[in-house]
């Protein structure tokens, strides 16, 4: 039986493609994904909180002295939540390109509009 079909214009060997979790996040169990069939390899989203957490502390020391609200930065999830910053991510994301020959699918989780786009799908 031909299993082949396509999923955003990626042409995959099946339909059945293992969604983000921590499997995806070691090289040895990417590779053993993609050894057991695993005709894609989709990592975790990288979160816009994230990229905002950054931002806000490299500021941070430009605004030590300034008055502050302290809740506002409770809106945010601390660093724990998240599994990789923004530079480990694409770290990541080039490692994973490199050990594998099927197509890998990164995601940025995000609602911000920028210049006439939305980061929602």
């Amino acid at each position: 039986m031909d299993f082949r079909t396509t999923y955003l214009g990626l042409p995959l060997s099946n339909p059945i493609i293992p969604g983000a979790s921590p499997l995806s996040d070691a090289l040895d169990s990417v590779r053993r994904l993609e050894d057991a069939g695993a005709p894609a390899i989709v990592l975790r989203s990288l979160f816009e909180e994230q990229i905002v957490r950054e931002q806000m502390a490299e500021h941070s020391h430009l605004d030590a002295h300034a008055e502050s609200f302290a809740e506002a930065t409770s809106y945010f999830p601390g660093p724990d939540a998240f599994v990789l910053g923004t530079d480990q991510y694409l770290e990541h994301l080039r490692r994973v390109k490199a050990a594998v020959h099927v197509p890998v699918i990164a995601s940025l989780n995000g609602t911000t509009q920028v210049a006439g786009w939305s980061t929602r799908g």
